[in-house]
Formats: C-alpha cells, sequence, structure tokens
C-alpha cells in the first residue's frame, strides 16, 4: 500500500481542533493544518502564517488526507522538467 509523505498529528491551533500536517520522515516540519468544517465543505486546509490572523483557509475537501497533500505539494513542489 502506498505510504503518505505526511502524518497527522492532533492539535488544536487557531482556535479550532484539527490535525498538524507534518513531515513522515523530519517530525519537526510543518506543512499546515486541517480540520473538519462539518459544514458544506467538510475539511478545510489552512495555510500557515507567523502573523496571527493572517493564515488563509482553503475549504472544500473530501477528507483530510486530500487537504493535507494539497498543504504538502504547496511546501515541496515536483519540477514537472517542461521548459517554457
Amino acid at each position: 500500500m502506498f505510504e503518505l509523505p505526511i502524518v497527522f498529528v492532533r492539535c488544536i491551533r487557531y482556535d479550532k481542533a484539527g490535525y498538524d500536517v507534518r513531515d513522515r520522515n523530519d517530525p519537526e516540519v510543518s506543512y499546515g493544518f486541517v480540520w473538519d468544517h462539518l459544514g458544506d465543505s467538510k475539511w478545510v486546509a489552512t495555510y500557515p502564517d507567523p502573523r496571527r490572523g493572517y493564515e488563509r483557509d482553503v475549504p472544500g475537501f473530501a477528507n483530510r488526507r486530500m487537504a493535507g497533500l494539497l498543504l504538502y505539494r504547496f511546501n515541496k513542489p515536483e519540477l514537472s522538467g517542461r521548459t517554457d
């Protein structure tokens, strides 16, 4: 089975209960925060920002895995090898 490059650590951040998205090989590296909205959009990915109140939410994920992978890919993009 495919092993995700991230792990989810239960925590409270931004006054919300959810999961910190951490690197599987280096647990000190955090890519962001995901939480269950319990509304129409279900899971929300939150990009971290060191300034309180400046974090950005991306709603609309069906599960926490997809929200976590978005944060991972945003922080660790893979180049396609194409030239412009």
